[in-house]
């Protein structure tokens, strides 16, 4: 069997997204004989471009499946373009509003499983966009929590309870709902007006990247994704952070199912420093790591992020505005051209 993934370039500045569509199978067959999955849709532009790219390079209108993997709406806004243009079979995606009953006594404040039911699904408006067209189009939603298996997918993550936990932290969410306090905005803002450097070679002795970075509970839960071709493994982590990469390869490993060892990965989360550390990177790692990133995007990917994992042995490319196409077992397309590969910096983000 062959492979093609491609992710497409969403947005520009601080203002990034993920849009990923994926074939495999006998992609010079007949259509039946392949597999199309869409992974996030990114802004309602980039899911025009997943409907156009569909069509144009892989020759069809149908999409066997169609994943979502958390709310967050720069990956979640295209998608209503892609559900509402192209056929598919389903859709995955978390439905937090239908775990009212299990998750209202996580909330600070009661409510009834019914009233809660409605807050979510008002809260979390995108998400819930995506389940009326399926519903409008008797289409099916199954949530892709860890062990979840379709094809040569397997999702690694989040379980049921965790993603539980984390729905009742979301910002949106009645729990959530408070004012930032103004000291952390300064600091944020602080934070943006300049940025500090230290030096780093290429010996793990001088690696700055650490195990401190803290993501939002809406990155952590996103559906981290496993497929494999040919004894290709090929990883997709939206934006997951250490807790929900950490107990994604932990339910790796029971599975006797390595992560060391991968020919692709997603880094997660537009290659941002508060998603990896060095101790999840040691445990997943792969011989080419893909970031999806606006162009002229000043923070993203972090050098040390990126030098961690040239550390490790992978080659590293940023979509930076451009498309990137990833293939095996079959050719470059006439139109399209490989992307260059980031260099070791010897100065990276303090």
């Amino acid at each position: 069997m062959a492979f093609e993934v491609d992710f497409l370039a969403v947005g520009d500045g601080e203002k990034s997204g993920d849009a990923i569509a994926v074939r495999w199978g006998n992609l010079a067959g007949l259509r039946s004989e392949q597999k199309v999955l869409i992974i996030d849709g990114g802004t309602l532009e980039a899911g025009q471009n997943l409907v156009n790219h569909v069509t144009n390079y892989y020759g069809t209108t149908y999409v066997d499946a169609v994943l979502c993997t958390h709310p967050d709406i720069d990956h979640a806004c295209g998608l209503k373009v892609v559900l509402e243009q192209l056929d598919f079979g389903f859709l995955m995606m978390h439905k937090p509003w239908d775990h009212a009953n299990e998750i209202c006594e996580l909330f600070k404040n009661p409510f009834t499983p019914t009233k809660l039911k409605e807050k979510l699904r008002k809260a979390i408006t995108t998400a819930h966009e995506l389940q009326e067209i399926c519903d409008d189009k008797g289409k099916q939603v199954y949530e892709p929590f860890m062990g979840t298996k379709w094809d040569n997918i397997l999702i690694l993550g989040p379980s049921r309870d965790y993603h539980q936990q984390l729905v009742a932290q979301f910002r949106e969410t009645p729990a959530a709902m408070y004012p930032v306090p103004s000291i952390l905005q300064k600091a944020v803002a602080s934070a943006k007006e300049s940025i500090e450097w230290v030096a780093e070679k290429l010996d793990m002795q001088y690696e700055s990247l650490d195990d401190s970075g803290v993501t939002s509970h809406e990155n952590n839960s996103s559906a981290i994704t496993l497929l494999t071709v040919d004894g290709h493994k090929l990883l997709f982590t939206a934006d997951a952070g250490i807790p929900a990469l950490t107990a994604a390869a932990d339910f790796a490993a029971t599975q006797n199912i390595r992560l060391d060892d991968l020919s692709f990965m997603q880094v997660p989360h537009h290659g941002s420093k508060h998603n990896v550390g060095k101790t999840i990177l040691n445990r997943i790692k792969a011989g080419k790591a893909y970031i999806s990133v606006g162009a002229k995007a000043p923070k993203h990917p972090a050098r040390k992020v990126t030098n961690a994992l040239i550390r490790r042995g992978s080659t590293v490319s940023v979509t930076a505005g451009q498309n990137i196409y990833v293939f095996f077992g079959t050719t470059m397309r006439a139109d399209w051209h490989q992307l260059a590969t980031v260099p070791f910096y010897d100065q990276v983000e303090k």
